[in-house]
């Protein structure tokens, strides 16, 4: 009799509800050298092949045993480095100020430096800094490594070209000194060639009024070219011409006019909780589990459309290798760690950067 015909029902569903790593593992422990891509039903996949090899009913529930009995540790690649840049403006001159891009980044440094990632948080910088912040720091990252950016701050959207703004960034009459493209990052750090590039952007996707900034818009020429060097992820965390929320027991503007600029009060900082942007709350969450990060995002962004305000965030992918925020590196870090701190030493004081050791 075959495996197929004497498991039980009940044990036959809970295979099919396998996810692939799961699966993976239970091929490795029958030494089956299954492929599991484009296989949109891993576990009855698996069960089929088990069946074909004439594994037993109880064999079969040993390695199932095994496999959920243990928490593996799943490397899917071993970069030469991790490095993290997050950057957080919230003190504006003359857009509203926000409450949470600062205390978010610092939570998320945390949470990556447990996963072996060089956490290095800029905050509060105009467009003209952020660049030579960022050319600097790239410029230091080895190959084949995996680059982790974070941007939390005002946003805007150019023709379906994200923008973060800087601090000094005026209200009307934009123009591209006043602004950091994702084009831009992405050229940028498509030179040092990592393995993996990540890029997140918590902010507003609003549309600027063509009238009030017709300069930026007479200079559309000016978006930057950039080319993909292997695997990529860019997160948005909300759909165009949405805003993006931060979830406080504090009244807190969510657009860019500074009419409704909102100052902390005595006593407000402690309302704030750590993750208090509703994207950064889902990711800092999930970042508990080890998952690819197809896998993670997907649970992330399906996280934030069950949060308290309403909220659509988006993936795209280029790439098709797994790779895990787990992921252990090769090179040595201690060296890395040594020449970052000697460049940003280096750096106008004007530019307030934090490097968590």
């Amino acid at each position: 009799m075959s495996l197929l015909q004497n498991l039980p029902y009940p044990d036959y569903k809970q295979g099919l509800a396998l996810n692939v790593e799961q699966c993976e593992v239970i091929a490795r422990l029958a030494n089956l050298p299954l492929n599991f891509n484009d296989v949109k039903k891993p576990g009855e996949f698996l069960i089929k092949q088990l069946d074909k090899k004439g594994y037993s009913v109880s064999q079969y529930k040993k390695f199932l045993t095994t496999t959920l009995n243990n928490k593996a540790i799943f490397t899917y690649y071993k970069p030469q480095s991790k490095v993290a840049i997050l950057i957080a403006n919230d003190k504006y001159e003359h857009l509203s100020k926000l409450a949470t891009p600062s205390i978010d980044c610092d939570s998320l440094a945390s949470k990556l430096k447990v996963l072996g990632f060089i956490p290095i948080v800029i905050k509060n910088v105009t467009s003209c800094s952020l660049k030579g912040v960022l050319k600097n720091i790239i410029s230091l990252i080895p190959k084949d490594s995996y680059c982790f950016i974070f941007y939390a701050g005002h946003g805007c959207e150019l023709c379906n070209t994200k923008c973060i703004l800087g601090i000094d960034c005026p209200a009307e009459d934009i123009e591209f000194e006043h602004v950091v493209t994702e084009n831009w990052i992405l050229r940028e750090v498509a030179k040092c060639e990592p393995d993996l590039c990540i890029l997140i952007m918590d902010m507003c996707r609003l549309y600027l009024d063509k009238n009030k900034n017709q300069t930026i818009y007479a200079s559309l020429s000016c978006i930057e070219e950039y080319s993909i060097y292997k695997n990529l992820i860019i997160g948005y965390s909300t759909q165009s011409s949405e805003a993006a929320y931060e979830v406080l027991e504090i009244e807190c503007s969510t657009t860019i006019d500074n009419n409704l600029t909102y100052e902390l009060k005595p006593g407000d900082t402690e309302k704030i909780s750590p993750c208090a942007s509703q994207y950064v709350d889902a990711l800092c969450t999930r970042l508990s589990e080890n998952l690819h990060i197809n896998v993670l995002f997907d649970k992330v962004h399906l996280d934030v459309e069950k949060s308290l305000r309403k909220q659509k965030p988006i993936k795209v992918q280029c790439g098709v290798f797994k790779r895990s925020l787990y992921d252990p590196v090769q090179g040595d870090e201690t060296a890395l760690i040594q020449k970052i701190k000697e460049k940003l030493a280096d750096i106008d004081q004007n530019c307030t950067i934090y490097y968590e050791e």
